[in-house]
């Protein structure tokens, strides 16, 4: 990706994206216009010029997808000319500023191209006229009539610009694996991602117990039912059978060493770990992301699992902190700010 860094954009927004499109594998060359030594800046101006950026393409060891925004549109659609798919893979402009469409007329429709409006404040009327004028674009307006706060607007452009990459610019062909045995199942559920949680409960003679899973989810609202699975091989599986209480601790992107602490046999899990009782003395990790406290309303058998459905009795939650995610065998943090 080269980024054509528009001065109308702080450096924290270039520094956010940079970050997401590096995070999703992507390479990353930054133009910063306030470089006014840089031959690819006007003196006159702090813009790009199409025949010097043409000159940068022509050196680049790869073809690259070129970002662009406001009034340095112009400059990228005509520093790709005629050749485009021989200097660049692809085109995203950020709420172009494009007096005349005749400027895009030469970008052939094998070159995927994204227009996005509404990062910047522009129209979704000249977005829509901008994208028409070049073959098989893509637009997209952010937002719409909804009003979002700069952080919201920054994850909802972030995400369509991933999509589109993923979508018509993947990094490599998709590879898929077929089988049905456990190494290959393993392999596939691990593309879900999902949350991590503690489990937490008391034993028959009041000690906490504690383990970590990421088998969970909602099951109902009316009643307030969620769902567990723990593994039959876990030592305190015969607790959670039993127990008549039990709480689901969702960690945030801090508790990664709780997370593994609870993963780990021979461990002092609760003597590390901040904790306190809870309804009827069920032990609550302290300062968790989210914490439901349940009564036993379910258990089933799932075949090496057993299947833990507890009704809700008290939840608790923190809005602003981001929550740790496990994929593919790895702890992984938000690509978004």
């Amino acid at each position: 990706m080269v980024l054509l860094e528009h001065s109308g954009q702080g450096s924290g927004f270039w520094d956010d994206l940079a970050t997401v499109l590096i995070k999703a594998g992507r390479q990353v060359i930054r133009l910063a216009p306030f470089d006014v030594s840089a031959s690819i800046i006007a003196r006159d101006a702090n813009t790009y010029t199409r025949e010097s950026l043409r000159a940068v393409l022509s050196q680049l060891p790869m073809r690259p997808v070129i970002l662009a925004a406001a009034d340095d549109a112009p400059a990228a659609a005509g520093a790709i000319g005629h050749d485009a798919t021989l200097l660049a893979t692809g085109l995203v402009l950020i709420d172009p500023s494009i007096p005349d469409t005749e400027t895009l007329d030469h970008i052939p429709d094998s070159l995927p191209a994204l227009i996005i409006g509404g990062v910047l404040g522009e129209s979704s009327r000249r977005i829509e006229r901008i994208a028409q004028s070049i073959p098989g674009a893509e637009a997209v307006e952010i937002g719409g009539n909804d009003s979002l706060s700069e952080v919201e607007c920054f994850d909802a452009f972030s995400a369509v610009l991933i999509d589109f990459l993923e979508r018509r610019l993947p990094r490599a062909t998709p590879e898929y694996r077929l089988g049905s045995d456990a190494r290959t199942l393993r392999d596939a559920l691990g593309c879900f991602a999902t949350g991590v949680t503690i489990m937490t409960a008391s034993d028959a003679s009041g000690q906490p117990v504690g383990l970590t899973a990421n088998s969970f989810t909602s099951v109902s609202l009316d009643p307030p039912l969620l769902l567990a699975c723990i593994a039959k091989t876990a030592a305190s599986s015969e607790v959670f059978r039993e127990a008549e209480t039990f709480a689901v601790n969702v960690l945030h992107i801090g508790q990664q060493p709780t997370s593994i602490r609870f993963s780990r046999r021979d461990e002092d899990r609760f003597g590390a770990t901040p904790w306190e009782p809870g309804l009827n003395g069920t032990p609550v990790l302290t300062g968790s992301l989210a914490t439901f406290e349940c009564a036993r309303h379910a258990v089933h058998d799932g075949g090496d699992h057993i299947i833990l459905i507890g009704q809700v009795e008290r939840a608790r939650f923190e809005p602003r902190r981001d929550p740790l995610l496990y994929f593919r065998g790895k702890y992984r943090r938000l690509h978004f700010s």
